[in-house]
C-alpha cells in the first residue's frame, strides 16, 4: 500500500530510531489510524452482493502459492554505489509502507472483531494477511542487500497520523489502485526487457498487483457503503483533495527515485504521467469528479510544484556538501 503525507492530528514520541534511506520528509511513509467506532456503523447491507463476492476472494487466497519464502531474493547483478543506494532506498521506503498498511488493516480487524463485526473483521484480517507477505518480501530483499530493519520496533517509535474515517477511505482506495498500476506497469516493462530485471524480487509484481487491485476493489465497496461521501459538494471536494494530494504525492515521490526508474530503464516522468492517467481512469468508477488531464492545467502546475521540489533537493544537498568542506 502506497500512503499519503497529510497529517491531521500526531501523536508525539520519542526518537525515530536510525533505518537506512528514511530520513524525516513529507515523503516518508507513515503509520495511521482512524475512527473504528465509526467504521464499525458500516451499513454492509447497501453492499451484501460485492461484500460477499470479495469476502469470498480474499477466503480463496489466490496468491498463497505465489509467494514462496524460500524463493532467493538476490540481485542477479552488481550495481553502482548510486544505483545500490537508490535500489536500497526503494526497498526501505516501501517496505515500510506495506508495513503501514498492515498494521492499520490489523488494529481496523481487532477492533471490529470487538465491536461484534466479525464479518468486517475477518476482511481487514485478510488484507493485513496480503500487507503483511508484501512487507515481509521487501524485507528479505533488504537482507539480501545486508540492510536489517526492526519493523515492529520501528512502528513503536514513529509517529501514529489519525485520519476520519472518510481521509481513510479515499486514500486508501487510491494508494491501493495506484499501487496496482505501478506495480503491473513494472511488471510489463520488464517482462519486455528482461535484461533489465536484475532482482528476483520484480518476478512477483505480477501477483503481488493483483492484491493491490483486490483491495482497491474493496475501498471502492466501502465508500459505497457510505453514500454522502460521494454525493453533492462533499463528495467533489474529497474527489478533488485526494486526488490531486495522491497524484502528487506520487510526483515528487517518483522525482525522488528517478535514479530507481532509470535502472529498470524507464523514463520516471513517462512512468509517473502513465500511472496517473490508469489511476484517474479507474478512479471515474468511483468518485464523483476526476481529473480531466489533457484539458486543464493540473500537470502544468504539477510540473511547476516538481521543478520547486527539485531545487529544494539541489540547495539541500548544495548545503550538505558545504558543511561537509567546512564552508
Amino acid at each position: 500500500m502506497t500512503t499519503t503525507t497529510m497529517t491531521s492530528g500526531t501523536a508525539s514520541t520519542s526518537a525515530v530510531p536510525a533505518a537506512p534511506h528514511l530520513r524525516e520528509d513529507l515523503l516518508t511513509p507513515r503509520f495511521y489510524t482512524t475512527e473504528i467506532a465509526k467504521a464499525a456503523r458500516t451499513d454492509l447491507e447497501l453492499q451484501r452482493p460485492a461484500f460477499e463476492a470479495m469476502l469470498a476472494e480474499m477466503e480463496a487466497d489466490y496468491n498463497r502459492e505465489h509467494f514462496d519464502r524460500k524463493a532467493p531474493l538476490d540481485r542477479l547483478r552488481s550495481l553502482s554505489t548510486e544505483e545500490k543506494e537508490a535500489y536500497e532506498s526503494y526497498l526501505v521506503r516501501s517496505c515500510v509502507s506495506e508495513f503501514s498498511g498492515f498494521l492499520l488493516f490489523k488494529e481496523l480487524s481487532r477492533r471490529l472483531f470487538q465491536a461484534q463485526r466479525p464479518e468486517m473483521g475477518r476482511l481487514f484480517q485478510l488484507m493485513a494477511r496480503d500487507e503483511a507477505r508484501h512487507a515481509g518480501f521487501l524485507n528479505r530483499a533488504l537482507v539480501a542487500e545486508g540492510i536489517e530493519i526492526d519493523l515492529p520496533t520501528l512502528s513503536t517509535k514513529r509517529p501514529i497520523t489519525w485520519f476520519p474515517l472518510s481521509w481513510v477511505l479515499y486514500s486508501v482506495f487510491l494508494s491501493e489502485k495506484i499501487g496496482y498500476w505501478r506495480y503491473i506497469l513494472i511488471d510489463r516493462h520488464l517482462k519486455a526487457h528482461p535484461d533489465n530485471n536484475f532482482a528476483p524480487l520484480f518476478d512477483f509484481f505480477e501477483p503481488w498487483c493483483q492484491d493491490e487491485n483486490r483491495h482497491g476493489d474493496i475501498f471502492n465497496m466501502l465508500i459505497r457503503c457510505w453514500p454522502a461521501l460521494r454525493s453533492g459538494f462533499r463528495g467533489k471536494l474529497l474527489s478533488r483533495f485526494f486526488l490531486w494530494s495522491v497524484f502528487l504525492t506520487h510526483s515528487l515521490t517518483v522525482c525522488e527515485r528517478g535514479d530507481f526508474y532509470r535502472i529498470l530503464g524507464m523514463d520516471p516522468a513517462r512512468f509517473d504521467a502513465e500511472v496517473m492517467r490508469q489511476t484517474n481512469r479507474t478512479a471515474r468508477r468511483v468518485f464523483p469528479w476526476v481529473f480531466d488531464l489533457e484539458n486543464s492545467h493540473y500537470i502544468d502546475l504539477r510540473d511547476r510544484l516538481v521543478a520547486c521540489f527539485q531545487q529544494l533537493q539541489a540547495a539541500r544537498e548544495g548545503g550538505a556538501d558545504r558543511c561537509a568542506n567546512g564552508g
